[in-house]
């Protein structure tokens, strides 16, 4: 499997524009098992994902949150969501969401619904991170 930059590299992707996504449940959204690992970059409308080994390129398109909700679950940060009628959970790495994409990727799903439950956001990613996964 490609590592992330040179998956970016070969297909033209800036990194500011793109991230790992771990997916805990694709729903019918995504293909996969439970912690599925894809490529994604972010356009004005949607979510590019990218899996090679599976054979899947999918976009989802930012109109179709219809809910989003953080949750810290095994000392990791989960965007809960309903996509189209599915559920659909993910998360990055906390590098990843403190990263330009991650925060493009907050603000384009922002723009559709509310981002739900910011505080464990602000705990996972903040100054006091390793207190937080400890309770």
């Amino acid at each position: 499997m490609k590592n992330f930059e040179k998956f970016c590299q070969d297909n033209g992707i800036d990194t500011s524009k793109a991230f790992n996504m771990i997916v805990g449940n694709g729903g019918s959204v995504l293909p996969g098992r439970g912690f599925t690992g894809y490529f994604c970059e972010i356009t004005d409308d949607s979510i590019i994902c990218t899996n090679e080994k599976l054979e899947v390129k999918k976009e989802i398109p930012f109109s179709s949150f219809k809910e989003a909700e953080f949750g810290i679950g095994n000392g990791t940060l989960w965007l809960q969501c309903i996509v189209g009628s599915s559920q659909f959970v993910f998360n990055l790495s906390r590098k990843g969401w403190k990263s330009p994409a991650g925060k493009l990727l907050m603000d384009k799903i922002s723009e559709h619904t509310e981002l739900k439950d910011m505080k464990a956001y602000e705990q996972y990613t903040g100054k006091l991170f390793f207190i937080y996964m400890w309770k």
